[in-house]
């Protein structure tokens, strides 16, 4: 989900209800959440993916870990990893900041057609769409979906919440 509005200081996923204008209703639950005050302007959710398991299922990639402070996200170009997902792309993603020194220092959020494309990184798709693999060309919805997240959120350093469904 991305938000524009109050900064918020803290998000967690309930299972109350969402009758204060602090609670964003999601089919899991409820995100409560704490800002600065003021209402939110406008949101938008998608479904995301990630692979953290290791092909073999012996082991983890990096991985996001829930934490009560925001890590946060900047928009970068020509990112040289996210440009090997065709011959025409360009390499737009969302480098996370905040990690723990080493991998999670290189986790993105972009566009990936599979699960492949992904280790330790994230993939928005639209909201409730859960099929695990898209053609890999521009257009696809994961394509579309990271499209749409750009725009939202925009050039801008952004505050990133992981929570634990």
């Amino acid at each position: 989900m991305a938000i524009k509005g109050p900064k918020v200081t803290s998000a967690r996923l309930s299972s109350g209800s969402s009758g204060d204008s602090t609670g964003i209703r999601m089919e899991n639950g409820v995100i409560q959440l704490t800002t600065t005050g003021g209402t939110i302007a406008e949101e938008q959710h998608f479904t995301s993916m990630e692979r953290f398991h290791t092909n073999d299922g012996k082991g983890f990639y990096v991985e996001l870990h829930p934490k009560p402070d925001p890590y946060w996200i900047t928009l970068e170009y020509g990112n040289s990893a996210v440009k090997e997902l065709r011959k025409d792309h360009d390499g737009r993603c969302f480098r996370v900041h905040g990690g723990k020194p080493g991998p999670e220092q290189g986790i993105l959020i972009h566009e990936a057609p599979h699960v492949g494309w992904l280790i330790g990184c994230l993939s928005p798709r639209p909201l409730n769409n859960f099929a695990v693999e898209f053609k890999n060309e521009r257009g696809n919805p994961s394509y579309q979906a990271m499209n749409q997240l750009i725009q939202f959120v925009g050039p801008a350093r952004a505050d990133f919440f992981v929570l634990d469904w």
